[in-house]
C-alpha cells in the first residue's frame, strides 16, 4: 500500500521522546507506520479481514490513541505546529482501505501525550516503590532457616556466582537437601545487588510449583516483601468454564481493559499471587484471572511457572525476554524432566480422523482448504512405505505444508468474522490448533527430526508426526535468550549426559553435592536372583510375588512397590492375591491408568493417615518422583526392574541417533533414563535429616557395574541373602 502514497511519504518513520521528572525518566521509542512532512500527516496502519464497521469501538479508540502519541512525538521532534492524524485500516483480502482522520494542534497532541505519561508514571512509581521496599528487605534478609544444611551454602554460592557471571550451572543434589530454598535465596539476593532483573522458577509438575510457593512463603516470614506471581494453566483457573473468551459470553472478559488498571494496582500490592489470590482478584474486579496473570508478567520480577512458559515454541516468557533488555535468570527445578517434556513440546501430530471430523462440521464451501489437506494426506498414504504401518523421512513434503498454511489462514478469517466460531465448532478448532503446532515445529526443522507416517487397519487411521529425536539444539536456543540458567535435580548423573541432553554450553559449570544423610539412615537390599526382563517375567513371577510378600511381612510401615508397567503390576497382584496382603495387615492401594488428581490426592492422604499401607505404583509415574513423604509417611520402597524404557520403534530411533552423535546409543536411550527413575523412586523414602527407611531393588542387572555405579553411593547396600538370613 505504500506505493499508493506520495513521493514525500516516509514509511517506518523513527520517533523518540524523553520525559524527565523528579521521580522518573521515561524514554519512548518507536516507528510510525508513515509520515508525510509535506502534507503534515502521520498515519497508523492496521490490517483487518472484516468490515471496519464491525471493529469494536474500544479497539478503534486504542488504535487512534497510538496514532496520536506518534503524532505528538513527531510534532515535538520535527517542530510541526498542526498535524493530521490518520488511522487507516487495510483489508488484506480485498486490498481496500478505510480511514479515520482528525487534525490536531501541536499543543493538543502534547497535552494528550503528557496526560498519558502522567497516568503511566503513577504506575511506574508504584513499581519503583515496591522494588525499593523489596531491595531493602532483601538486604536485611537472612536464610529462611536457622542453619544451612550440609551442601546448601555451597549451592547458594554457586547459584549467586552463576548469576553474577551470566553463566550456566548444572547442579545435582540429593533429595532432601533443600534445593528449592538454596537456589531461590541467592537468586533473590542478587536482585537487590543488581546482578540481574528478573527470576523465573520453572517446574515440570504441580508439586514443584507448590514447593516453590512454600519456599517463597518461608522467605516472606523472614522479612522479604515483594510480589511473586504463580502462573496457572488457563483451564484450571478459568472462572467461566464452557464459555467463550469473549465479552458477549463471559462477564470476566466484558470491559476487561477498562477494569484492568485497578486490578493490576491491587495485584502488585500483595506478596502472594498464587492461583487462589488471582481468582480472588478476578472476582473482585470482574476480570479474567488467566489474562490478568499474563498482563502482570511484564511488570513482576519473580515468576513461578511451568516449563512450558519458557521452553515451548510459543513460550510467553521467551517472547518477553526478546522484547526488552532486561536480564532474566531461569531456575529449572527437576531438570531431568526437561528433555522429555521438550521432545513433546517440539513435536507435532496430525490425525486424519481429526481432519475428517473437522471437515464434517463445516459446510461444503467452508471445507475447501481442508479437502486440499486431505488430498495431500491421501498422496502420502498411497506412496510406498518403508514398512506396512510405518515410514520415517528426513524431509517434510512442501505441498502438505502449503495446504496447511491455507487452512490456518481460512480459519483465522472465520474467527475474525464470527467471535463464537470456535465455541460452535470445537472439532474444527481442535484440528486447527494441531495444525498451528505442526507449522511451528516445521519452522524449526533440522537433522534431529524425523517426518513419520503411521497407519493402522482402519480407513482413517493415518497419523502424520514430526518427531523431535533430540531437543538439545532447540533448548540451547532458549538458553541463549537467558542472562543465566541454573538447572538442578537429584538425578542428573552422569553429568555429561544431562549436559548434552539439556543443550547446555561448553562454558557450563557442573557440580554434584554430597548427601547430608548418614549411610545408616537407609539400607538398600538388592535381590539379583530374579530376572525382570520382559521375556523372563512370566517365569520369575511366582518368585517375585514371594519376595514382595516377605518384604511386606518383615518391614512394618507404609510401603510403595514400583513396577515398570501396569501389566506387570497387575500380573504380580494376581500371583500375590489380596488375601495374602491382608494377612500381613496391609491396606492396599493400586495405581490405575488415567487416574485424575482426586485419586492421586487419595493416596497421599492415606499415606499421611495410615501406617500399614502398601501402594502398587508405576516407576517413573506421578508417585515415582516429586512427592514429599517425610517421617513415617513412607517407611520403605520396593523397586522392580531397572526402569528401562520400552524397546519400541521410537526408542530404537533414539538409540541410533545417540549412537551416531555420541557413540553411546544404549546408554543415552535406555540405561541412563531408566536408572534415573530408580534413583528418583529411592529418593521418596528419606526426606528429612532424621528420617530412616529401607528399600529393596529387584533385578539381576544390579550385579552389573554399569547399573550399580548409577545408584546413590551414600546408602548402605546389602544382598538379599542378608535380609533373609
Amino acid at each position: 500500500m505504500y506505493r499508493r502514497r506520495g513521493e514525500t511519504y516516509r514509511s517506518e518513520f523513527p520517533v523518540e521522546y524523553r520525559c524527565s521528572s523528579a521521580n522518573s525518566d521515561v524514554l519512548i521509542r518507536g516507528r510510525a507506520d508513515g509520515y508525510d512532512p509535506q502534507h503534515a500527516v502521520v498515519e497508523e496502519i492496521k490490517t483487518c479481514r472484516i468490515a471496519v464497521a464491525d471493529i469494536p469501538e474500544p479497539i478503534s479508540r486504542m488504535h487512534m490513541a497510538q496514532a496520536r502519541i506518534y503524532g505528538a512525538m513527531i510534532c515535538r521532534q520535527e517542530n510541526v505546529p498542526i498535524l493530521e492524524v490518520r488511522l487507516t485500516w487495510l483489508n488484506i483480502d480485498t486490498d481496500e482501505e478505510a480511514t479515520l482522520s482528525q487534525t490536531y494542534s501541536k499543543e493538543e497532541l502534547l497535552d494528550f501525550l503528557h496526560d498519558t505519561l502522567d497516568r503511566f508514571s503513577v504506575w511506574l512509581q508504584a513499581l519503583t516503590d515496591i522494588r525499593e521496599r523489596r531491595n531493602i528487605s532483601l538486604a536485611r534478609m537472612n536464610f529462611p532457616y536457622p542453619d544451612f544444611r550440609d551442601g546448601q551454602r555451597t549451592i547458594a554460592e554457586l547459584v549467586y556466582k552463576c548469576i553474577d557471571q551470566s553463566g550456566q550451572l548444572l547442579l545435582e543434589a540429593p533429595t532432601g537437601i533443600g534445593k528449592t530454598a538454596a537456589v531461590l535465596y541467592p537468586a533473590l539476593k542478587a536482585l537487590a545487588t543488581n546482578k540481574h532483573d528478573r527470576i523465573v522458577f520453572t517446574t515440570a509438575k504441580s508439586v514443584g510449583r507448590l514447593a516453590a510457593e512454600q519456599a517463597m512463603e518461608n522467605i516472606a516470614r523472614v522479612g522479604f516483601t515483594g510480589p511473586a506471581l504463580s502462573m496457572t494453566a488457563k483451564e484450571k483457573i478459568c472462572l467461566s468454564p464452557g464459555r467463550a473468551c469473549h465479552a458477549d459470553d463471559c462477564v470476566y472478559a466484558r470491559g476487561y481493559y477498562d477494569k484492568l488498571p485497578e486490578a493490576l494496582h491491587a495485584a502488585i500490592l500483595g506478596n502472594s499471587l498464587k492461583q487462589e489470590d488471582l481468582e480472588n482478584l478476578a472476582r473482585r474486579f470482574e476480570v479474567c484471572p488467566y489474562q490478568l496473570s499474563l498482563d502482570l508478567l511484564p511488570w513482576l520480577d519473580i515468576v513461578i511457572a511451568d516449563i512450558h512458559y519458557v521452553y515451548s515454541l510459543s513460550a510467553t516468557l521467551t517472547h518477553l525476554m526478546q522484547l526488552n533488555e532486561q536480564r532474566w535468570t531461569v531456575l529449572v527445578d527437576e531438570a531431568h524432566n526437561l528433555p522429555g517434556r521438550a521432545r513433546q513440546m517440539y513435536g507435532a501430530q496430525l490425525y486424519k480422523a481429526d481432519l475428517m471430523a473437522a471437515r464434517d462440521a463445516l459446510s461444503k464451501v467452508e471445507r475447501k482448504t481442508l479437502d486440499a489437506v486431505n488430498r495431500q494426506l491421501l498422496v502420502l498414504q498411497k506412496e510406498l512405505w518403508q514398512e506396512a504401518q510405518f515410514d520415517a523421512r528426513e524431509v517434510i513434503p512442501e505441498a502438505l505444508l502449503n495446504a496447511l498454511v491455507r487452512f490456518t489462514t481460512q480459519i483465522g478469517e472465520f474467527l475474525q468474522q464470527e467471535p463464537f466460531f470456535g465455541q460452535r465448532l470445537p472439532q474444527v478448532m481442535e484440528f486447527y490448533f494441531s495444525v498451528l503446532q505442526f507449522l511451528r515445529v516445521a519452522e524449526h526443522w533440522g537433522d534431529d527430526y524425523r517426518f513419520e507416517l503411521h497407519r493402522g487397519s482402519s480407513r482413517q487411521s493415518l497419523r502424520v508426526e514430526l518427531n523431535c529425536l533430540d531437543p538439545a539444539r532447540l533448548l540451547a536456543l532458549k538458553h541463549a535468550a537467558q542472562h543465566s540458567v541454573t538447572v538442578f535435580s537429584a538425578t542428573l548423573s552422569p553429568l555429561h549426559w544431562s549436559s548434552a541432553s539439556l543443550g547446555l554450553g561448553a562454558e557450563l559449570v557442573s557440580s554434584r553435592q554430597a548427601s547430608p544423610f548418614a549411610a545408616e539412615q537407609m539400607t538398600v537390599f538388592v535381590a539379583t536372583h530374579i530376572d525382570t526382563r520382559y521375556r523372563q517375567r512370566a517365569a520369575s513371577l511366582a518368585e517375585l510375588g514371594t519376595v514382595i510378600l516377605r518384604w511386606l511381612r518383615c518391614e512394618p510401615g507404609n510401603c510403595i512397590v514400583y513396577f515398570p508397567s501396569y501389566q506387570y503390576l497387575q500380573d504380580c497382584l494376581r500371583i500375590i492375591g489380596h488375601g495374602d496382603l491382608e494377612a500381613v495387615l496391609r491396606s492396599v492401594w493400586v495405581q490405575e491408568k488415567h487416574q485424575g488428581e482426586g485419586e492421586r490426592q487419595e493416596l497421599l492422604g492415606l499415606l499421611r493417615e495410615k501406617r500399614n499401607m502398601v501402594a502398587f505404583c508405576i516407576l517413573g509415574g506421578v508417585f515415582g518422583e516429586g512427592i514429599d513423604l517425610p517421617g513415617e509417611q513412607l517407611a520403605s520402597a520396593v523397586i522392580v526392574g531397572v526402569g528401562m524404557p520400552q524397546v519400541n520403534r521410537d526408542t530404537q530411533q533414539l538409540r541410533a541417533w545417540y549412537e551416531e552423535q555420541y557413540g553411546a546409543g544404549f546408554e543415552y536411550a535406555y540405561l541412563y533414563p531408566g536408572m534415573q527413575k530408580v534413583v528418583q523412586a529411592l529418593g521418596r523414602v528419606i526426606r528429612q535429616l532424621d528420617d530412616k527407611g529401607k528399600a529393596l531393588l529387584i533385578d539381576g542387572r544390579y550385579n552389573q557395574r554399569a547399573y550399580r555405579d548409577l545408584l546413590p553411593h551414600w546408602w548402605n547396600y546389602k544382598a538379599w541373602a542378608e535380609f533373609i538370613g
